[in-house]
Order: structure tokens, then sequence, then C-alpha cells
């Protein structure tokens, strides 16, 4: 696993999150037993007051609060390990892919499209049940996972070596014959939160990615080159019926990369580490599959030449 300091900056606030309510609610509320009366509530521990207040009760989809706050609620302590461990193995990896800001829209786009899929099947009369924890959200997470990399093994159950690629859908089988059991898991949240993954990833592989490639190679790059913070992005667009344009975009050409200037000495060490800090911060918040072949190539370069001055 990713040590914690590692991981990308939308996770680690997602854990912590988790772990500030979940020790109000369990040690404030539950172990050492605060107690509340408020008016038109009434008496309760503070646990209580917190499970009142912030699951998803399908039976109420107008108290919009619930859609977000119960994926912050977990009472159990195994229940709130065993989704933060989930958060961080699989979901660490997805961040880094993916952005902060994909990653950050996926996970509540999954966690809302759960509880709403919870309400339509109470609509059915198959579920009632008040809904907790971030289950719904991380299945969303998984089937990212299962995406990006299909042919990971991972440890079914802790003991069953299995690929990503046939896990994904044993876990899909078991909530399905699981969904009216009465075992007081959220199964029909859990699929709710695995069709919302499906959802989200066909449009970042197909619409959102695509679209941001259009935008940088289309007439309009030069505007948006005066606007972004990483203008390198967007390439100068050549007018496809001029000769000369046809000419530069053969593919020998456009596979070379550009090396930056050298200069002698500390400046030239600057240069490349001022781009090198650049490149990191847009991996940060925008994925790795956001980086143009030469930053990929930059990044290689200089990972050699760091190495070479370390004496590796």
């Amino acid at each position: 696993m990713i040590p914690f300091r590692f991981l990308p900056k939308v996770i680690r606030v997602l854990l912590i999150s988790n772990a500030v309510v979940f020790g109000i609610a369990a040690i404030v509320g539950g172990m050492l037993g605060l107690h509340l009366n408020l008016p038109g509530v009434g008496y309760g521990s503070l646990q209580e007051y917190i499970l009142y207040f912030g699951s998803f009760l399908p039976t109420v989809p107008w108290e919009a609060w619930r859609y977000v706050t119960y994926m912050f609620i977990h009472v159990d302590f195994m229940h709130f390990f065993f989704n933060m461990l989930m958060l961080w193995m699989f979901g660490a990896e997805v961040g880094q892919w993916m952005g902060a800001k994909h990653f950050a829209a996926m996970y509540f786009f999954c966690g809302v499209f759960a509880a709403l899929f919870s309400v339509a099947m109470s609509i059915l009369g198959l579920t009632h049940n008040p809904i907790i924890g971030a289950s719904g959200a991380l299945m969303g997470v998984f089937v990212a996972y299962y995406k990006f990399f299909p042919e990971r093994r991972i440890l079914m159950f802790f003991f069953i070596p299995m690929k990503i690629k046939h896990a994904m859908w044993v876990m899909v089988a078991f909530d399905i014959m699981f969904a009216n059991t009465g075992d007081a898991i959220a199964h029909f949240a859990h699929l709710g939160g695995v069709v919302a993954g499906f959802i989200y990833m066909a449009l970042y592989q197909n619409v959102f990615t695509k679209a941001s490639s259009f935008l940088y190679n289309s007439p309009l790059s030069g505007l948006f080159r005066l606007f972004s913070k990483y203008p390198g992005r967007y390439k100068k667009w050549d007018n496809p019926f001029n000769s000369d344009a046809r000419e530069m975009q053969r593919p020998e050409k456009e596979s070379r990369v550009v090396e930056p200037e050298v200069l002698e000495g500390e400046v030239f060490y600057m240069d490349e580490q001022k781009r090198m800090d650049e490149i990191l911060k847009k991996v940060s918040t925008e994925g790795i599959q956001s980086l143009t072949e030469s930053e990929r190539q930059f990044l290689l370069k200089a990972s050699e030449r760091a190495r070479h001055r370390r004496g590796f």
C-alpha cells in the first residue's frame, strides 16, 4: 500500500473526514456516551443524533443533505475499517491515474447515484432501510480500478487469488443474491454505485478525455493558451488545407520530442526542475493520462538524469 503522505490529496481528505466523523459518533457518542436533548427531536446519544440526521432514508428523498452525509457515517468499526481500506488500496492508484478533479467528481457522483438507485428500489417496494457508509461510492471506485487494471490480482475475501476483471462480477453477483435477505447491508446502494461507476467511466473514456484532446488541438487552442496554467498542452493549430501544415504533420516529425534548450550549470538545472514541478502538479490535479507524449518523455529522461547525478 502507498504510504499515507504519498496518497493523492483527495484520498487523504476523504480518509481523514471519515475518521473524524467515525471518532465523533463511535467514541464521543458511543463509548463516552455524550447525550443530547434537542427540542422537537428528543433525548438520545450523539451517535444516535448523527445517525438520525446523517443517514440516507430512501423514504424521504427530498432531504437533500442526506445524499452526501450518509457517505461519511460509519458506526461499526469493521464497517469503517474495510471501507477505508478499500478507499486506500484502490482509490490511491485510481486517483493518481484520473487526477484529483475527476476522482472527486466520480466518487461523489457514484455516492449520490447509489442513493438515487436506492430511492428507485424503495418505490418498487424492494427496500426501505436507512443507508450509511461509503460503500456505494467505493463500488464506483472499484469499477474504475477494474477499467484501468483488469488483469491485476487481488485476494478475494483475503485468501482467494482472483483477477480484478473476475472479482468485479463476483461482488456484483453477491449483491444481487443477497439484496433482499434483510442482512442490514445496503446491497442496492452497492449495485447503484456499480452502475454509476460504469456510467462515469464511459463518459471519462469517451467524452471527457476526447473533448479535452479536441480542445488541445482545435482552432481554439490559441485562445485557451492565454488562460491556461499549462499553455504548453495546447498545440498551435495548423490549417489542414495548408500544404506546409500537412508537411509538418508527418508521423516521423510528430514523434520527435522537443528537448528544452540546454543552458549551463545551475540555470539549466533550475529550468528542468521548474518544468518537472509543473508536470508533477499537473499529474496530481488532472491525472497521468492528461500528460502529452512530450511531457511523458521529459519525465523519463529527467528521472534518468537524476539517477546519473546520484551515481546509480
